[in-house]
Formats: C-alpha cells, structure tokens, sequence
C-alpha cells in the first residue's frame, strides 16, 4: 500500500477496482446514457486513477476521489461520445420506455413502473440539466460540489437542479398524472435550493 491511501500493488490495485467497479460504472452509465460508452470510461478511469495515485492525498474518501476522476473523464469524452453518435447514426439517449397503464385495479401505480417513468424522464433531460441532476441526486454531492466539478458558479448548478426538477415532474405528470405527487415526493426533499445543500 501506498502513503497515498491507493495501492500501488497490481493485486491490491485490482481489489480496489472489484470493490468499487460497479458503483463507477452506474455512475458513468447515467452520465453517458450509454454502456458500452461507460465500459469505456471506466477503463480509462481507473487508468487515471492508477497513473494518479501518489496525487491522492486523503483528504476525503478514495471512492470520492475516483467519483471525481470518473466525472472528469466524462466531461472530457462527452465532445467526442456525442459525434461519434452522430456520425454513426445511432442517439446517445436510450430509447423511448413504454407509457405506464393507470387502468389497474384501484388505479394504483406500480413503484417499478413509476420509476422506470422517473428514470425516463431524467434520461430525456437536456445534458445540461441532467449530467447536475445525476450527481446531485443520484451521487449526493452538494451544489457546491457538483459546480466545482462541473465548472459552474453554484446559482447556475442550482438553477439547472431546478429546472430539472420541473422538467421530471411535468414528464412523469403528462405520461402518468397520478404520479405528480409521487415524483414530488421522491425529488422535492433533496432539493433545497435556498441552501444550495443536500439535505
């Protein structure tokens, strides 16, 4: 082991990369809306964090740490994954997920189906709007935290937040009205934009 905190043993390295491999991955999957493109990046992710491991310096988490080099590296390639796309035709964004039937009995929303609308509906956000959102709600960081990485002052972290917020909302609303409650719900007590917090 390393005084950095990174093994810098090719087995303790490989410990380290099984251990935290499957969150990165998530984590650049949403980014990127695409698998294979996340399989990509995280190879080249944790060849960052290889080559960079006497940088760590312990302050915060290691799995933070790698978190942000994983952001970066997408930030970095996003230029290149979007025309790649266009040059082959093929749209970044995953295809369109069925609407979800509200004439079961009792009119009750599955969760599952709900869900998968909240999934849609983030995936459908402008990358603007989605790529803060992913980290911010899904990843937990701060607005603080999300524009030091992004490279945006706090109020425009928070006004993208807010906006995707909204734009979830009336997604999820116009394919399942019922839900507005619902999706409220799951997103409204994370969002505290007058403290630009998680709370």
């Amino acid at each position: 082991m390393s005084t950095s905190g990174i093994p810098d043993d090719t087995e303790g390295f490989r410990r380290l990369y099984e251990a935290n491999r499957a969150s990165i991955h998530r984590l650049l999957a949403r980014l990127a809306r695409d698998g294979h493109a996340a399989d990509d990046l995280l190879q080249e992710t944790f060849l960052t964090v290889w080559r960079k491991r006497a940088q760590y310096r312990g302050e915060g988490s290691v799995e933070g740490w790698m978190k942000t080099i994983a952001v970066r590296t997408y930030l970095n390639a996003r230029p290149r994954l979007v025309r790649a796309s266009a040059e082959t035709g093929l749209p970044m964004d995953p295809p369109a997920r069925p609407g979800v039937a509200s004439d079961d009995v009792g009119g009750r929303l599955d969760r599952n189906a709900l869900l998968a609308q909240v999934r849609a509906a983030v995936d459908g956000l402008p990358a603007g709007w989605r790529e803060p959102f992913v980290l911010f709600r899904y990843e937990g960081l701060t607005c603080a935290q999300v524009a030091e990485l992004m490279g945006l002052s706090p109020k425009a972290v928070e006004l993208r937040l807010a906006r995707a917020l909204r734009a979830v909302a009336e997604r999820v609303r116009a394919v399942v009205p019922q839900a507005r409650a619902a999706a409220l719900d799951a997103f409204g007590p994370r969002l505290n934009l007058a403290e630009g917090e998680a709370s």
